[in-house]
């Protein structure tokens, strides 16, 4: 499925106004997409906002807000409170690198619009959203913000440097540095942002990452389960809640190790959620396996949540359900 970029030009010429929503805990990509996005709204001459309830995020996206201050870059930023009153029945949402409501940064505003538009490249799961005028979800894609830039590139949309560099970061960040999910079209989507003066200096700054989570990453790998002498499987330590995106990250690294064709990384992401990350060369199809339980995803990359279980438990069904596939 393409891109309908036409489509999404007139939805956004219909609005009355614009208002563009990420996920919770803010990252490079939603942010950098975000941006990207609300440049093609202004652009298309809409009143626009960015709807942000977090007072605290990630060193790199801090950073970024901090420096689209300090370079006098003015992003209208509100919370869902301080919009309630511009909101109207021609009033458009559109939400970037999310389709799943509970990690979305505010769910009661899904019940004040009439007209959402969904651009994401996670796993695709069920869309429980009402008022969807025009869905894009793609998992195949690295990042939110390549999206975002083939939209900023076919309508030629003019963006800040800084901006191009924050959407850099994203890519570079979702794809590991460009060892997963990349294709031509990422690379493009690259190159394009460097031609719009992405600074690359200040990329360093953007892509330098917090340590405590670095090491809990390092802690599964190092105590990893190799099973059949291709699959590797990776634990979260009970007691910590890890960020779904680490237990991703770690499912990624592990393909990089010799024989391996699929990887597992379970690990608890809520007080009573157990997520499950899967990645495969395309040998195994870890789609299937995370169907079986419950989740869903592409065959190479997939995830499934388990609610109200242990990891224990989680990798006992696991393994069940390998044996009945592999």
């Amino acid at each position: 499925m393409s891109l309908e970029i036409n489509k999404i030009e007139k939805l956004i010429n219909d609005a009355s106004n614009v208002i563009i929503m990420a996920h919770k805990n803010l990252d490079l990509d939603a942010l950098g997409s975000s941006l990207g996005m609300y440049y093609l709204c202004k652009n298309n001459g809409k009143n626009t906002f960015l709807l942000i309830e977090e007072q605290k995020s990630e060193k790199g996206v801090a950073r970024a807000l901090n420096e689209l201050k300090n370079r006098d870059i003015k992003i209208n930023i509100k919370t869902l409170n301080e919009l309630k009153f511009i909101i109207n029945d021609k009033t458009l949402l559109i939400i970037l690198d999310v389709h799943i409501p509970n990690i979305m940064q505010n769910t009661e505003i899904l019940t004040l619009v009439n007209n959402i538009i969904v651009i994401d490249h996670h796993i695709h799961n069920k869309i429980n959203i009402n008022n969807i005028q025009y869905s894009y979800i793609d998992e195949t894609i690295s990042s939110a913000a390549e999206i975002i830039v083939g939209l900023l590139k076919e309508l030629d949309i003019y963006i800040p440097p800084y901006i191009a560099t924050i959407m850099l970061a994203g890519i570079v960040i979702d794809t590991n540095h460009f060892s997963i999910k990349t294709s031509h079209l990422t690379y493009g989507a690259a190159a394009y942002l460097c031609i719009q003066k992405a600074d690359l200096k200040e990329l360093q700054y953007l892509l330098k990452e917090n340590f405590n989570r670095y090491l809990q990453r390092q802690e599964i790998i190092r105590k990893v389960e190799i099973i059949k002498d291709k699959l590797a499987i990776g634990e979260g330590k009970a007691e910590v809640i890890y960020y779904p995106d680490d237990i991703a990250k770690v499912a990624d690294t592990l393909l990089l190790f010799n024989n391996i064709e699929a990887t597992f990384t379970i690990a608890k992401i809520d007080d009573h959620i157990i997520g499950i990350s899967a990645r495969s060369l395309g040998n195994v199809n870890v789609q299937k396996i995370m169907e079986t339980m419950g989740g869903g995803g592409h065959y190479t990359e997939a995830a499934t949540q388990l609610e109200n279980t242990t990891i224990k438990e989680a990798k006992s069904e696991l393994l069940k359900v390998i044996e009945k596939y592999i």
